[in-house]
Parts: C-alpha cells; structure tokens; sequence
C-alpha cells in the first residue's frame, strides 16, 4: 500500500503538532481545531496517523487523555464526512522509529535524537513512507470508553494472567528438564509421548527451527529430545512453552475466558492461531507486554534464532556477534528472519494443536 498523503498527529493536552508528510512541514493546532480537523495541509480524502494512546476518550475519574468520549464519536463522524481515514500508529513502535529515524535519514548526525513531538511524528511518517506496507497493519480509529475498553478487554487479561502462572510454575520445576528432574505434569509427558509423531508431522525448517533433530542412525530424535532430559533446556524449553498454551498442565485443554457477546458453544474452545499469536505470543506492536510465554518466544527464542546477528540497538555496545543496523537492507534482513520465526511458530502450534485436540476428542469418544 502506497499512502503519500497522509498526515501524522502527536496529542497533547493543550495543543497538537501535525506533520505533514507530502510538505514535509510542521504545524501546531490547538485541540479545539484539531476537533474541527481544521488541520494545515490536510484534505477530504487524505489520512491521519496518530498513536493509538492520544485516542483513547477520558474518564470521568481520569483526566489524562485529551477529549471525552462524544467529542471523539463527534470527530470520527466528521472525518467519514470528509472521507479522512484516522489510522491509530501503536506508541510501543515509536522509540523505534526514532532509531530507525537517527541512523537512516542522515539526521540524527550519527546520535539519537532526543524525544519531541516534532521528532516523533516525523519520524513515524519517515518509517511509513519506507515502509509503506506497515499502513496494513494498523487499526482504524474506533471511539470507545473506558468501561467498553475494559469489558472488550477483560477477557484477554484473564487469558494471558493464567498462562503466566502456569508458565511460572513451569519455570520453577525447570519445565521439568534434565535427567535428574523428576517433575512431570501434563505438558512434559504429553511431549515425552508425541514429540516424534510431531516430528513427522512438520516441514524441515520448522524442525530446524526448534531443533529438533533425528540421532546419528536416523532413526529417531536425539535422546536429548526424545527422553527430555536435555539440561540446557535450548530445544524443549521453547516447546515446552508452546503446547502450553494449548494444553494446561493439570491435563485440560487452554481454553478462551468467557465473553458476553459470545455464544456459550464457543466459549470453551481452544483459540485458533488468530488468536493466540495475539494474546499468548504477543506478536502484535500493539501490546509489547504479553507475559512470560510472550516475552520468552520474542525476546529469547526468535531473537536468538536470529541468523543474521544485526541488532535493532541504536550503538553496537561491545556486541561481539553482530552489529547494529546500517541500511534498509539490514532492516528488511532483521523483518525476513522475524517473519521467518513466525512462521515456523504458527506451523508448530496448530499442527501440535490439532493433534491435542484429535486426542481429546478419541478419548471422549471412549468415555461416551
């Protein structure tokens, strides 16, 4: 998607400064004109980029945000008006923007450029105009209040909160690894059972991803795997943190929280990959903070899957394995490796996900 015309926003509680991409200029507007979209350079048709924080509607007991919630119901019907589409640009990316700002467009001087918001909007305009297909990836504006955020919400934060603490569980007991460990719950032994049968099931680079690995005669994975005693925990603790999400270690299958505009069918069923690369993986740049099983698959098994050992970081600070990113091509090398983890991820998870559920539903059959 190719948008030249579009306009970025930063929110403040008294003024708003716009930057206009095309002119490459910045205006300050006060928030009554902002309301109005009495905004320089902008015109019916065009797009307006604002991070996602500065629209949400302020609460009665908070006063943190900058318009109530019918001044935005009022501001989004204007813009359908005019067809102006709002796009809501997720404030966890911004920082890096701004790096990606520094280092690309031979402003920052070789420095990082400190935090303003003349800086921030131009630098997410920057991003976009290099990265035109992130435009795809991000929500329109829909006026909500706190209590509809909450309850459209809640739901999400149950999920993540309880999968946390199995996580943590896990982690204590080692997830069960190492040949001295005698923990066991459901997770380790239904791994124990299926991780060969999982093996076959899967394509060469989603095995190499998580390294599973066939023994020197080839006929089956190495002892490490199969007896899930490998103490290092590099191959199963990765694992370990998949199934987990499908199958709880007291033996149930992880199901969705209610929600009350579901059906009561379709609360106990385990999510579908749609839904829980978002709340059990956090792969979304809206919520950075997704818990334990989140923050182990990102920050530890995808980074350091990472062949091509570039750093997002702004300086090198003595890495001794790579070096922080010189180019757009070093970028794009950083997002080819993400999307390839991803990938690899997601082919692992519903295929373990449908062999979980092909079980329970033999052993229900049984038991009928």
């Amino acid at each position: 998607m190719k948008n030249s015309n579009f306009i970025v926003c930063d929110i403040g509680k008294k003024q708003i400064t716009a930057y206009d991409h095309q002119n490459q200029v910045h205006s300050l507007v006060t928030t009554e004109e902002f309301l109005l979209l009495d905004i320089p350079g902008l015109d019916d048709g065009m797009t307006l980029v604002i991070e996602d924080a500065h629209l949400r509607a302020r609460g009665e007991d908070s006063l943190a945000q900058t318009y109530t919630i019918d001044q935005l119901i009022y501001l989004k019907n204007l813009a359908s008006k005019r067809n102006i589409t709002i796009l809501c640009f997720p404030q966890k990316v911004t920082p890096k923007t701004r790096k990606i700002f520094s280092i690309l467009s031979g402003k920052g001087d070789g420095k990082l450029i400190k935090k303003s918001d003349e800086n921030d909007t131009e630098s997410i305009a920057f991003y976009l105009e290099k990265f035109p297909n992130v435009f795809l990836t991000l929500k329109e504006f829909k006026p909500i209040d706190g209590d509809e955020h909450e309850i459209k919400n809640t739901h999400i934060y149950v999920d993540r909160d309880l999968l946390t603490e199995d996580s943590n569980t896990a982690r204590n007991e080692k997830y069960g690894i190492g040949k001295d460990n005698t923990h066991e719950d459901a997770v380790s032994r239904w791994i124990k059972t299926n991780v060969s049968k999982l093996y076959g099931m899967l394509d060469q680079e989603t095995r190499d991803f998580f390294k599973l690995e066939l023994n020197s005669k080839g006929n089956g994975l190495k002892s490490n795997v199969l007896n899930y005693i490998d103490a290092g925990a590099g191959t199963l603790k990765p694992i370990y943190n998949v199934i987990n999400t499908i199958l709880r270690p007291t033996g149930e299958l992880r199901v969705r929280s209610d929600r009350a505009n579901l059906e009561i069918e379709e609360h106990k069923k385990v999510p579908y990959w749609k839904y829980a690369k978002v709340v059990y993986f956090g792969i979304t740049p809206y919520h950075t903070k997704a818990g334990v099983t989140a923050s182990n698959y990102k920050w530890h098994k995808r980074k350091a899957g990472n062949k091509n050992k570039i750093s997002m970081a702004f300086e090198d600070n003595g890495n001794r394995k790579g070096h922080t990113f010189k180019s757009f091509e070093d970028l794009e090398t950083i997002r080819k490796e993400m999307r390839h983890a991803d990938k690899c991820l997601q082919k692992f998870w519903t295929t373990s996900r449908e062999m979980i559920i092909t079980e329970f539903k033999e052993k229900e059959n049984v038991f009928r």
